[in-house]
């Protein structure tokens, strides 16, 4: 019996550890291939590692979702190593909190790069093959849907005391989600974003 996902090919940002690892495995778990990012090279190649020891596909792109270049090697990792781009969920991040009075340029500027510049960096750099797959897909009469998720947070919705930065970058995400998904639907690609609250550690 086939699985959900077989075949699929799946990006998921900052998925070493946390968060982004349980949603590496469990897309693999269903079939996905799926291309696995941390900043720090021991956490990416520990979750690439247990994939493969339970029989799935999986394969390390070490990086700051923020440095220059990035998006553009991420979605060529997926392209060069399995030929195609089903799923992207826009994971990585951080916080770095404080009141408003007391963030600096610094703090402020980075939330942004981290939780809202690089997913659309990551996007952007994702369009040329999603546009060109869906045309060709089109002319062989054939139907496939791709998923983009992007991980906002309650704070991107209610907004958090000493979370100016965050809460305005997690808002943003939502905001940028909503003008994919209407760029994207004629391309048959689902986007939605999914707002977590605080995550109890396993």
């Amino acid at each position: 019996m086939s699985k959900k996902l077989q075949d699929k090919v799946a990006l998921v940002s900052g998925s070493g550890r946390g968060i982004g690892r349980e949603i590496a495995l469990k897309l693999a778990s269903e079939g996905a291939r799926v291309v696995i990012n941390d900043l720090d090279a021991d956490p990416a190649q520990q979750t690439v590692a247990e994939i493969i020891a339970a029989g799935g596909q999986a394969v390390a792109c070490i990086g700051s979702v923020t440095e220059a270049g990035f998006a553009d090697r991420f979605v060529k990792t997926a392209l060069d190593t399995y030929g195609g781009l089903d799923i992207i969920v826009n994971n990585a991040g951080y916080t770095w909190d404080n009141v408003v009075q007391k963030m600096s340029d610094e703090q402020w500027e980075a939330m942004l790069a981290v939780h809202l510049t690089a997913p659309f960096r990551i996007l952007r750099a994702a369009s040329a093959f999603i546009r060109e797959a869906s045309r060709r897909e089109a002319d062989e009469d054939r139907v496939v849907h791709r998923k983009v998720v992007n991980i906002s947070s309650t704070s991107g919705v209610y907004g958090n005391a000493g979370q100016a930065n965050y809460a305005a970058a997690k808002a943003g995400i939502n905001g940028l989600t909503k003008a994919m998904a209407k760029e994207w639907g004629r391309y048959k690609v689902n986007v939605n974003s999914v707002a977590f609250g605080l995550i109890k550690p396993a």
